[in-house]
């Protein structure tokens, strides 16, 4: 049979070398999620953010799948399937993207009664525009208003991460979240980067979020960050804004969105409530009539309400599903008709994607542990998962001892966790699933926890990091609540984070300032306290969560810009000739975040296992990713390799024959012979096989190939015309 691949080279020769990790690879696979670019079907939602209706069809946000929903008719029962999908070509991938059909991490959508359409594409720092309804899976924009391109020169802070927008058709508004700036356009747009005709910026405005308006009578932000009362507000103003930094007419606490009903009542839905005024609030003393907290409701960052087709759909953005009421709900009366998405509306539809919430990683080469301060959670899987999509094999409530697990350690079967006050012990890993053997609340000894954010463990040493700049020491794991540390280390008004302990080095994530500061172990019982390599003071680095150290070489977590940055051998770092960046092509900061297979979004936390990089993400995507090294440089003369490539070098056609008593290859991945990926096929048929290559410009390429049994193994192969 005749396989056309794209590589560009070929020698007979198996490659050898230490591996290493490259800049840009590809992830191997995925954990808290379906898979890479796959999200397992139409009403498989992973945190619906934003709904819109033109009193018909009913639009939703699915944010992490990067896309957005529609159904023709607004749907009445919890498991009718949407009919369109925008942002991806069928109701199975999620791949992100920036061309104008594509998406990454949409926020919010509106449609007018003209069916023009408006979506706030949040991490692509734009809004994308139709100026007909489409009609099509994947239909493109016809309009793409990039903010940064907008940004007027001098501020701050340039506009991008839109998150709210709104159209009538005529008019258009936006919500530049980052440069916390309004933006209002008098005429639907017409070209690319239109610039709006007015703006709102005020002192008061943290991080706006999405916009409330019919367009005459209310026009309301919500703020995650609003600078009034230092919680999430929302301002207010009582008509439609037309001038420029025109004030707001009033504020009130809680960050909401919400629409007029037909009843003329005003709904809204919060981070925790469901609001229902009788008529639209006009000032601070405008109390709703109506408010339910129901048990399942669980929004967070994805308020939002519509009415269509005799219902009111409320946005459950935590929950993973919209509800969907007859009648506003209340205290008496709080349960929905159904939530759509799942049957059972008590229940949340992440766990069917084994959907795991902040990760962090740990394993004793066995089992692989995983707990999650949002979920006072640990999960366990009794081996190491091989393949995308495993579930753990057992879930572990740390309600009960009142542990929210930021960080863990574990060492010679012991096993930690932290949280805010407390710190929770296990003797024995294995029994994890009983309570803790040692508990600690509030102090340990003269140390006493505001914010506890790192634990580490190794054969000497049992260590602690609160947020507030203190990180204690104590020789093996304190007995009782009254032992002082051994020893204390003071990094002032920094801001901390994980710890981590190979048990050569101890490793000091700093948010803020960002630095990541390396201590050896040796030094530490030695009494010294100087930190023996500091990372920081440089402009890569941002919000740095937790940096690891393994066979002498480093990893850290680099949150801000979406990245896990390593070098090879730790005495290099900071060296930018010899940084590798995973989760980006390159490390500037204007990293773009996307929940892709060689993207990532807020990493948080590592793993170093089996010669493999574990990455946890975290708040905005919580996937947990393993990428593997690669071994593409050198060659050496093998004698029994299981595929034979000839000739080689060759004009572009290759024979392939293979070892017929061994596994059958099933696919192949192409790099550069620097390393960069390029592309990935499976195999279609059994051997043997011929490439042809001709089309391609002569060169050097890595070829591995993927064996049924498991076995991979490299080649390199060469094209000269």
């Amino acid at each position: 049979m005749k396989i056309l691949i794209f590589i560009f080279s070929c020698i007979p020769l198996c490659v050898f070398a230490q591996s290493w990790f490259t800049t840009d690879q590809r992830a191997e696979l995925m954990l808290s999620g379906v898979d890479f670019n796959h999200c397992g079907g139409a009403l498989r939602f992973n945190h619906p953010n934003g709904l819109a209706s033109d009193g018909k069809n009913l639009l939703m946000c699915d944010r992490f799948n990067n896309r957005v929903l529609v159904w023709h008719k607004a749907p009445d029962a919890w498991n009718i399937e949407p009919d369109l999908v925008i942002g991806q070509l069928d109701m199975l991938s999620n791949n992100p993207g920036n061309s104008k059909q594509q998406m990454n991490w949409p926020g919010n959508v509106s449609v007018s009664k003209s069916g023009k359409l408006a979506i706030a594409d949040t991490n692509n720092d734009r809004l994308l525009l139709w100026n007909q309804f489409p009609t099509s899976n994947g239909q493109a924009a016809d309009i793409s208003i990039h903010l940064p391109t907008l940004s007027p020169p001098g501020i701050t802070q340039r506009w991008a991460w839109p998150w709210g927008v709104w159209t009538d058709g005529t008019r258009l508004a936006a919500v530049a979240t980052s440069g916390a700036t309004l933006l209002f356009w008098n005429q639907f747009p017409i070209r690319d980067n239109q610039a709006p005709d007015y703006t709102i910026s005020l002192s008061t405005f943290g991080t706006p979020r999405n916009i409330s308006t019919d367009g005459v009578n209310y026009f309301f932000v919500g703020d995650h960050n609003a600078k009034v009362t230092g919680r999430p507000g929302t301002f207010f103003w009582n008509s439609y804004p037309s001038q420029s930094n025109q004030t707001y007419d009033f504020y009130r606490d809680e960050w909401i969105k919400g629409t007029v009903l037909s009843s003329g009542a005003m709904i809204a839905s919060g981070l925790q409530h469901i609001y229902t005024w009788d008529s639209t609030p006009t000032n601070d003393r405008s109390q709703p009539s109506k408010t339910a907290n129901p048990s399942y409701y669980d929004n967070g960052d994805g308020v939002d309400v519509v009415e269509a087709n005799g219902y009111i759909y409320v946005c459950n953005y935590n929950g993973n599903n919209v509800l969907a009421y007859k009648q506003p709900p209340d205290q008496i009366h709080p349960d929905p008709e159904f939530a759509i998405g799942i049957e059972d509306y008590h229940l949340n539809t992440l766990d069917s994607i084994a959907y795991i919430q902040n990760p962090c990683l740990a394993s004793d080469g066995e089992k692989l542990i995983v707990s999650s301060d949002y979920d006072r959670r640990i999960y366990l899987f009794n081996k190491i998962p091989d393949r995308s999509g495993v579930f753990a094999d057992e879930i572990i409530s740390t309600q009960a001892y009142d542990l929210a697990p930021w960080d863990n350690a574990l060492f010679n079967g012991t096993f930690a966790a932290v949280g805010k006050q407390r710190v929770c012990i296990w003797n024995q890993v294995d029994k994890i699933k009983s309570k803790p053997d040692l508990q600690f609340n509030g102090n340990i000894g003269n140390a006493s926890f505001t914010d506890l954010h790192g634990v580490a463990l190794d054969a000497v040493f049992f260590y602690l990091a609160d947020a507030n700049g203190k990180v204690w020491v104590w020789k093996g794991i304190p007995s009782n609540a009254s032992e002082n540390p051994f020893m204390q280390l003071d990094f002032g008004t920094g801001k901390l984070n994980r710890l981590s302990s190979d048990g050569t080095y101890l490793t000091v994530a700093q948010t803020s300032p960002p630095t990541v500061y390396v201590f050896r172990v040796e030094d530490l019982l030695n009494g010294k306290t100087a930190a023996w390599k500091t990372v920081g003071g440089i402009g890569f680095l941002n919000l740095p969560s937790e940096a690891i150290t393994f066979q002498g070489s480093l990893a850290i977590a680099n949150q801000g810009f979406h990245d896990v940055l390593l070098w090879k051998n730790i005495a290099d770092a900071p060296n930018v000739a010899k940084m590798t960046v995973l989760g980006q092509s390159t490390n500037t900061q204007g990293n773009t975040p996307a929940i892709g297979i060689n993207r990532l979004f807020m990493p948080g936390a590592l793993l170093h296992l089996h010669g493999n990089l574990w990455v946890g993400e975290h708040k905005f995507s919580s996937r947990i990713i393993q990428f593997k090294p690669m071994s593409i440089t050198g060659t050496s003369d093998v004698q029994n390799v299981s595929m034979n490539i000839f000739p080689n070098p060759s004009n572009g056609i290759f024979q392939i024959t293979w070892n017929g008593s061994l596994q059958k290859p099933k696919a192949i991945k192409l790099f550069s012979v620097t390393g960069q990926p390029l592309h990935q096929y499976a195999l279609p048929g059994a051997l043997p096989f011929e490439l042809d290559l001709q089309h391609l410009p002569n060169g050097s390429y890595a070829l591995q190939v993927f064996f049924e049994n498991g076995v991979r193994e490299s080649y390199l192969v060469a094209i000269n015309h």
